[in-house]
């Protein structure tokens, strides 16, 4: 703010931003958290685990696609005049749309009849729908991002979440099976870019910059991709996971590690996912702070994290049984272990950004490759549940979170402490 400006002037932009984002995220959030509670006090349990597991196949291909959005909040920057990066980033788009559904397409033979027991080609449709609707959204909201257009970005975020909502909650009360539901979630992410596109897209077309071209952006989504797919897996892709490698846990117990995994994590690891393109943003235009603000903001996770797991052993169980009755239930320690294995993970979502911003894209994603492969190695191997689940995702984040801080500390050394070669911007193709 400069001298002249008077007191009562507008807040910063980046106040502005948050402000914004945190509030779309809050409420996507809290709309995505009604669909994941409401939804197996409506069916059984066989029924609430098929939806789950559908559920996370989604989001899981979702979760892989929401790495193109990471790179284009990098590349996207607010042009001083006309804006040339308009025609490349939907040239960019056509090709990611192209390519992420073909793969969807291609690749269902080997994982479709397994996944979805009946209505399997209607399912794929779905799947691929929702893919193409998700590039489409990635590509706009991770230039919304660059651009600053926190407005569109909030929009964007609150609009696709209740859109689901609503249809989700109407293929409920019309008594819709699998396939309904499938549409239910696959659509609104299609709608979501329309009305958002249409809002944003003049503002744009005048101001957008990439700092890359098609082909560099789409060699750094490549390990952005990879690494948001693992993201996803340890995430989004837990409960698929879960019935993958656990033929012979008992539904009952099934379901209970599915349900509370979801109720219990989700407050801690979905806003700091939602918030990875703003934390990468924020990162990258204050490169010389980015340390001093993963620790402060680590350890305001880890404090809050710690009182969340221990209210959790003695209120969880509590809250499930009220809303559940006796059909999902866990031992009262699993839920803190739950919680902390949340906090963990969040803060992996702190760690990923900071060294993203900084353009060490193989750092970024070896963190989260260990980590997901953690996770699957130990899902592996042959003990009892929920000791094995409980194992799996505590060790998996923590694995991560070292990766990324060593991989740091090696490239600072190596570099002698300076700015990584991936912080200058890279010229246009």
């Amino acid at each position: 703010m400069s001298a002249s400006e008077p007191t009562g002037a507008r807040p910063p932009a980046r106040d502005r931003g948050l402000t914004y984002v945190l509030g779309a995220t809050v409420v996507a959030g809290a709309i995505g958290y009604v669909i994941q509670a409401v939804v197996p006090a409506f069916t059984g349990t066989d029924e609430y685990i098929a939806f789950s597991v559908f559920w996370s196949v989604v989001y899981l291909i979702v979760a892989a696609l929401s790495g193109i959005q990471n790179e284009l909040t990098r590349a996207a920057h607010p042009a001083d005049r006309q804006g040339s990066g308009w025609r490349t980033l939907w040239g960019f788009a056509g090709v990611a749309a192209a390519v992420a559904v073909l793969a969807v397409v291609a690749t269902s033979p080997l994982w479709a009849p397994r996944v979805f027991a009946a209505d399997t080609a209607m399912l794929v449709t779905a799947v691929a729908v929702a893919t193409l609707g998700y590039t489409m959204v990635a590509v706009l909201s991770g230039a919304l991002y660059g651009v600053r257009n926190w407005l569109a970005v909030a929009s964007m975020t609150v609009g696709d979440s209740a859109l689901r909502l609503i249809a989700v909650a109407t293929a409920l009360a019309l008594g819709g099976g699998m396939v309904a539901l499938g549409w239910a979630v696959a659509v609104p992410f299609l709608l979501a870019f329309a009305g958002v596109l249409a809002m944003s897209a003049r503002s744009m077309r005048a101001t957008l910059h990439l700092d890359a071209g098609i082909g560099t952006l789409g060699r750094n989504s490549l390990t952005t991709v990879a690494a948001a797919a693992a993201t996803g897996l340890m995430i989004s892709g837990l409960p698929f996971l879960l019935g993958l490698t656990s033929p012979r846990t008992d539904g009952a117990l099934l379901g209970s590690l599915i349900l509370v995994i979801t109720l219990t994590r989700a407050p801690l690891v979905i806003p700091l996912l939602a918030l990875q393109s703003y934390l990468v943003v924020t990162f990258r235009d204050d490169a010389h702070a980015v340390r001093r603000r993963v620790l402060r903001l680590g350890g305001a996770l880890l404090a809050l994290t710690a009182v969340l797991s221990v209210l959790a052993i003695f209120v969880g169980p509590w809250i499930v049984a009220l809303l559940y009755g006796d059909r999902y239930e866990l031992p009262a320690a699993a839920y803190g272990l739950i919680v902390a294995s949340a906090g963990l993970t969040g803060l992996l979502c702190i760690t990923g950004p900071a060294v993203l911003a900084a353009g060490r894209h193989g750092i970024y994603l070896a963190g989260w490759a260990v980590a997901s492969a953690v996770l699957v190695g130990a899902l592996l191997v042959p003990w009892e549940d929920p000791a094995r689940v409980l194992t799996a995702i505590l060790a998996a984040p923590v694995a991560g979170i070292l990766t990324h801080a060593g991989g740091s500390a090696v490239h600072r050394r190596s570099t002698g402490g300076g700015p990584s070669a991936g912080d200058a911007e890279r010229p246009v193709e």
